[in-house]
């Protein structure tokens, strides 16, 4: 079985847009995109929706049809979640990139191997086939997250005093450009309201051991990993329990919080919303 050492999600806006979740021999990450432009919905975020809403539908579709493969599963989850936002929005949407949209990660457990299924910018942790930790997860957003980091740096460079509302008012003509390809060819690929997503998922097998772990990870707190280079994949997966996981996320806050932390680690937003899941495979 797949035992749950620690399930953590820490918001730092009003809203929390991360949702963590697991079911029988599953356990995911999903991270809201913060939304460009006015609400679809009358909820706090769309994103935040969008996140428990697929996690809800994930842990249905997993308990009503466990062997349904995850690509059809993911499938299925992104069909009801466009129903769901047609039967609720409160406006259409002037553009399919105004859409909710969400990066997500997923351990399985299958037939004697550890799936891992990632869509954007999540991550799993877990030993590799040497025996290292590493992170698994590739997405073509991350070529286009480098080409905003990289005009966020040439503001901040050029700006001697900028604020973070300042900094993405400037950007938001790169934003809406890089939104503009969600979900289609040359573009990336994000888990939301179109179901042809499933479709283009990173996905991999590696084999299965007893008492073998596993760290699932939205970007924010990765970015103890991949933004302060404060943390390893190794450090990840030997977090144990809801304190041990507090002591780094309260880490990561330190960094965020530090004065000229935004010029020295380029971001464009301050803070973000971080979620962890650690898992142990058990033969009993």
């Amino acid at each position: 079985m797949l035992k749950i050492e620690t399930a953590v999600s820490d918001g730092q806006g009003s809203v929390n847009e991360d949702a963590v979740g697991h079911h029988g021999n599953a356990a995911w990450v999903i991270d809201g995109a913060t939304g460009i432009g006015a609400s679809l919905l009358d909820a706090p975020s769309d994103a935040s929706w969008l996140a428990q809403t697929a996690s809800r539908l994930l842990g249905e579709v997993l308990t009503l049809s466990p062997e349904l493969p995850t690509v059809e599963v993911l499938r299925t989850v992104m069909t009801r979640c466009a129903e769901a936002l047609k039967r609720e929005q409160v406006r259409p949407a002037a553009e399919p990139h105004e859409h909710p949209s969400a990066a997500f990660a997923m351990v399985r457990i299958i037939e004697g191997e550890a799936e891992f299924t990632t869509l954007a910018d999540c991550r799993v942790a877990a030993l590799g086939g040497a025996g290292e930790a590493r992170l698994f997860g590739v997405s073509t957003l991350d070529a286009i997250e480098a080409r905003t980091l990289a005009a966020a740096k040439t503001i901040l460079d050029a700006a001697p005093v900028v604020t973070p509302d300042a900094l993405k008012a400037q950007l938001m003509p790169v934003l809406r450009a890089n939104r503009s390809l969600m979900n289609r060819e040359g573009g990336y690929w994000v888990l939301g309201t179109e179901p042809a997503a499933a479709d283009h998922v990173w996905q991999t097998r590696i084999p299965l051991r007893a008492q073998q772990r596993f760290a699932i990870a939205s970007d924010g707190f990765l970015r103890l990993i991949e933004l302060f280079d404060a943390a390893t994949p190794a450090d990840m997966l030997a977090i144990s329990g809801a304190e041990d996981a507090a002591r780094w996320i309260e880490r990561l806050r330190d960094f965020e919080r530090q004065p000229d932390s935004l010029r020295r680690f380029t971001r464009v937003k301050p803070h973000d919303d971080a979620s962890l899941v650690v898992c142990i495979w058990k033969d009993t």
